[in-house]
């Protein structure tokens, strides 16, 4: 009888149904779904909600093989868009709320005796973000800024002197993305990245990825800075477009990421590939999948590396069974691969220095948190170790992306790079989500072309401001003036109109970089400067539209030392400002907010020829303007003048002594950018034109006189113009 009840057993067995779940447990509340593969084992409920609402708990689930859907214990709802309400604003006040919805705004005041910087209203948009930069207000008593309280977070620490330390934490339910501690260093600037609070069941949206993502690796990969020292003769640097980069891809082939999601994460590893080979850049490549074990697809000591369609050949041929048992999350082993290749490089033979000229990315995906093999942030801590012993850089630059709901986002955080003004974390719905972000992203930028990057990490004035130019004009007595330009391409100057009077480019000399000396080929002044057309209106001597484009004879070679700053209303300054697809509006209002009064901006100044300083002003806006033409119309140059803004309208305004006292331009300054830093990029808004007093002696800069106003050509109202003469080299944008 026992052979036949196992035969039994085994028949019942093969006819048995196949599982699935409960269709009548996946409805949501004042929402709409759709199940795909009617329920079965391995389908999945999308859930969406009206405008203004979002999914909650979770936007899907999933069927799982005992017949139940992923989160049982749920009840789903659309909840309406709530942003982080702020708990708490130094030295100002604003209407407290304990939510904040979708179109709700945050208003901020600042006591007295402070300034507010940022916005003064934030309005809560559809990701569940406060628009604008984190609003703060300020005495300039501080060595740093005050950082600020992002909403939603609290922050110990209110000293802000140099080494002096801030924490901060999210409130209940939120998670913190970017620094829990950042430190003020002794170049004025906060260490780490700004923090910001994040709720789990909100995901980016794959447009917000691809403006984040495609511009910070853009950022990635132009930004390489030198490693040598700077006063070596014949320094190198890794911008030389032979030096490669190591690009990274960790792929998460466990069973929670199941063999579909794999495949779509190595189509997505093929387009990140596809895309950032497109770069003028020596590119090597490794891919790395990890479960159980970690397991190494493309080696970057590999012969054939570097040969994007190679790679991606492998790629694809890699299948997920290769894995054997995946039911382990071992992303420690995917980074001790990372380490292992690192090492192997430095001590290749054929090339010892490999290291030190590249530059090394990763990017990790996960789709849980790791359960096996032990904290990756080990191996993390081991590749810096062995590079800063090489080049003394803090590297590599990780990238950690989170894919659906059982991430740890803080997993996630601890592993990425924390850079101000940048995002290296981004947690998506799915692979599909993130597929789309990076087929979007942009066309790339060449290393070398990157406009207003800098060397901070530099006493050498040639690196930290490499876009400096220096020009000599000769005039017919025999007398040379001595004054500042910028560089904007490879071709061209920007200076100021009002010193080069006969357009002679025999007359002219100009220097960048390591004293390199150039020819001048032509001399553009503005075809609306005219010095003495408002003598009508009693002024002698008129300054509107006082710039000037110098061509070259020869085109510059960009380097370390000699770069372009950035301009308004160009492709480069939407990198810059992190902007993709902005218009020449969106620039000016990201540059000059309208409702804050005081812009933080910079100019170089030369105490001499050969070094320079970076000198802080506040440009005026609004009734700090005023306070500027006041000071304006006390001269007695201008007391017959009816309106003063015939004098001033085309120009902007700094100087003075409120809120501190501003350092003043001197003569030779002229010509020289008036800049606004932002996200780490240097931007020129003006071009140094003219002054109230002049108290300084051969550069040497006496007490600032009370009055002392100075004025810049406004260079975003001419960016027509510079385009027009300068052709197709800036790439504007309208």
């Amino acid at each position: 009888m026992l052979p036949l009840l196992l035969l039994s057993h085994i028949a019942l067995s093969f006819a048995a149904p196949k599982s699935q779940c409960d269709l009548t447990k996946v409805s949501i509340f004042n929402g709409s779904y759709t199940v795909s593969d009617g329920g079965n084992v391995g389908s999945r409920v999308l859930y969406s909600c009206p405008k203004g609402s979002y999914p909650f708990p979770e936007s899907s689930r999933e069927c799982l093989p005992n017949g139940r859907w992923t989160e049982p214990e749920h009840v789903f709802m659309c909840r309406g868009i709530v942003c982080a309400p702020q708990m708490t604003f130094e030295n100002g006040n604003f209407p407290k709320k304990r939510k904040y919805y979708l179109g709700e705004t945050l208003n901020f005041k600042c006591s007295a005796g402070f300034e507010r910087l940022g916005p003064e209203t934030r309005t809560c948009q559809e990701n569940g973000r406060w628009s604008g930069t984190t609003t703060t207000c300020e005495n300039f008593s501080g060595y740093c800024p005050n950082p600020g309280i992002p909403a939603g977070a609290a922050k110990t620490g209110t000293s802000y002197g140099v080494n002096d330390k801030v924490h901060y934490r999210c409130q209940s339910g939120l998670f913190l993305i970017g620094s829990a501690e950042r430190q003020c260093m002794e170049n004025k600037k906060w260490s780490g990245a700004e923090p910001f609070c994040k709720e789990r069941q909100k995901y980016d949206s794959p447009e917000e990825v691809t403006e984040s993502f495609s511009l910070s690796i853009a950022e990635t990969i132009a930004g390489a800075k030198p490693f040598c020292k700077a006063e070596d003769s014949g320094c190198e640097t890794d911008l030389r477009k032979g030096q490669p980069r190591n690009l990274f891809i960790l792929l998460d082939a466990s069973a929670n990421a199941g063999e579909e999601k794999f495949n779509a994460a190595k189509e997505t590893a093929e387009i990140l590939i596809q895309k950032v080979s497109g770069y003028d850049i020596r590119w090597r490549f490794a891919v790395i999948s990890y479960a159980l074990e970690a397991k190494t697809i493309v080696n970057i000591n590999d012969d054939d590396s570097g040969e994007a369609q190679a790679v991606i050949k492998r790629l694809k041929n890699f299948q997920y069974k290769e894995h054997g048992r995946k039911h382990g999350t071992n992303s420690r082993g995917a980074f001790e691969k990372v380490y292992n290749m690192l090492f192997a490089n430095a001590n290749q033979q054929r090339d010892p220095l490999g290291l030190l000229w590249t530059q090394n990315i990763i990017v990790f995906m996960a789709n849980g948190r790791y359960n096996l093999g032990g904290d990756p942030q080990v191996e993390i801590k081991r590749m810096r170790e062995l590079l800063l012993s090489i080049k003394g850089q803090n590297n590599p630059d990780i990238y950690s992306f989170g894919l659906g709901h059982d991430v740890s986002l803080d997993e996630l955080n601890d592993l990425a790079t924390k850079i101000d003004g940048e995002r290296r974390v981004f947690h998506v719905q799915g692979i599909d989500d993130l597929k789309r972000a990076f087929n979007n992203i942009t066309e790339g930028i060449e290393a070398s072309d990157a406009c207003g990057m800098t060397t901070e990490s530099t006493n050498d004035a040639r690196q930290k401001f490499p876009w400096i130019a220096k020009i000599n004009v000769t005039h017919p007595d025999g007398t040379v003036q001595q004054m500042g330009g910028s560089i904007i391409s490879q071709n061209f100057i920007l200076t100021v109109a009002h010193s080069l009077h006969n357009n002679n480019p025999q007359s002219i000399s100009v220097t960048v970089g390591r004293n390199v000396a150039l020819k001048v080929r032509n001399v553009y002044r503005h075809p609306k400067y005219n010095p003495t057309g408002k003598k009508d209106k009693n002024i002698a001597q008129s300054f509107d539209y006082d710039l000037a484009l110098i061509e070259l004879e020869q085109k510059l070679v960009f380097s370390s030392t000699v770069r372009p700053i950035c301009l308004p209303c160009t492709r480069g300054a939407s990198r810059a400002l992190r902007k993709i697809g902005a218009t020449c509006k969106d620039h000016e209002n990201a540059l000059f907010p309208e409702d804050e009064e005081l812009i933080r901006a910079l100019f170089i100044s030369g105490k001499n020829r050969d070094v320079s300083e970076e000198m802080n002003v506040f440009i005026k806006q609004g009734r700090k303007r005023e306070d500027c033409l006041c000071d304006v119309k006390n001269l007695s140059t201008f007391k017959d003048v009816a309106d003063i803004k015939d004098v001033t309208d085309k120009f902007l305004c700094t100087g003075g002594m409120q809120p501190v006292e501003e350092p003043q331009i001197c003569k030779g300054d002229a010509g020289g950018p008036l800049i606004i830093q932002r996200k780490g990029r240097y931007i020129q808004v003006g071009v140094i034109s003219w002054g109230t007093t002049n108290s300084c002696q051969a550069f040497i800069r006496n007490k600032v006189p009370a009055g002392s106003r100075d004025f810049h050509a406004d260079v975003l109202h001419s960016m027509d113009w510079i385009g027009e003469v300068t052709k197709d080299e800036l790439s504007l944008v309208k």
